[in-house]
């Protein structure tokens, strides 16, 4: 563990801890280091996503916009035909404008709402048709074989649902801390001073409500006040624990981020995120111009009569 402590370089008293024999301290040790993995894996995301969302904002949401205004003139001009064709044509018409209709509503051009009204009806006359599909069972959350079988026996059962890291948790942490490293309970002064430096490194991380952090800080200084064989087997399980919560945590928020809107331009790549970003661009200019063309050519019955026969 001695590459987690290089912050502590002068501060620890013993680190007799660092000979990780037991497969609890392995065990710790592995799961300090994936976690602290996760950490940089997570932040990273979150900056690319961030990226991503400011160049969405700047570069493809005004072209979406404009999209959205030229589909909501063609519709006001295929409104024009309604009750001009057959019922059949009709029917298809007026689908397909109350569909495209909602969907800019939802975009904000509320100035389409009595198109809306009007055409509703036919998107309440399909539901009606469409049976309600069954509920789907929900899937068993996966949880790493490493941990549910190997391990069980030393964690239990890991819950389903994982909250992020609790001030409760952290406190407890801190106050073991606390109880055993505050300077005002030191008499020796140049002990006194290193003990004012560590509780700083202390109250820094629970001020941050850092868990990591305040984990490595309590395994680091563990020797200086407690026999390692008395501490291993009622303080690793637990911390163990933790730790493997805290994983599992950050693994959900990392596949949430990879499955959003945002990352799909470059999947955590910048260069990758400029090409996607202009090819998603120049598609929807060439959307926009073909929306042009309709709206030209849909003044005309029999365009219309021929757009609705391949919807």
């Amino acid at each position: 563990m001695s590459n987690h402590i290089t912050r502590y370089e002068g501060l620890i008293a013993s680190q007799t801890f660092d000979k990780v024999t037991s497969k609890l301290q392995k065990q710790f040790v592995q799961n300090l280091k994936r976690l602290e993995a996760l950490k940089v894996e997570v932040a990273e995301a979150k900056a690319f996503e961030r990226a991503v969302e400011v160049q969405v904002a700047k570069d493809i949401a005004p072209l979406h916009r404009k999209y959205n205004q030229r589909l909501g003139d063609m519709l006001l001009i295929l409104d024009t035909h309604y009750g001009a064709l057959t019922d059949e044509e009709n029917y298809k018409l007026g689908f397909y404008i109350a569909t495209m209709v909602r969907q800019l509503l939802a975009s904000g051009l509320q100035h389409l709402q009595p198109l809306y009204d009007k055409y509703q009806e036919y998107l309440m006359s399909d539901s009606q048709e469409i049976d309600t599909p069954a509920e789907e069972e929900e899937e068993e959350e996966d949880i790493p074989e490493e941990w549910n079988e190997q391990d069980s026996r030393i964690f239990g059962q890991v819950e389903e649902t994982l909250p992020p890291i609790t001030n409760k948790t952290a406190r407890s942490i801190y106050m073991e801390l606390v109880k055993e490293f505050h300077p005002d309970l030191e008499s020796d002064e140049e002990e006194k001073l290193r003990k004012t430096k560590l509780m700083h490194l202390i109250t820094e991380a629970y001020s941050k409500n850092d868990l990591y952090e305040l984990l490595k800080l309590r395994m680091t200084l563990i020797t200086e006040q407690e026999k390692p064989q008395t501490f291993v087997e009622p303080q690793l399980k637990r911390y163990n624990k933790i730790l493997i919560k805290q994983i599992l945590f950050l693994e959900k928020e990392l596949k949430d981020i990879q499955s959003g809107a945002y990352w799909q331009f470059g999947r955590g790549n910048y260069k990758t995120m400029d090409i996607s970003i202009i090819t998603e661009m120049n598609s929807i200019k060439k959307a926009t111009k073909q929306l042009e063309f309709h709206k030209q050519v849909l003044k005309s019955k029999e365009y219309v009569v021929q757009f609705l026969s391949n919807y």
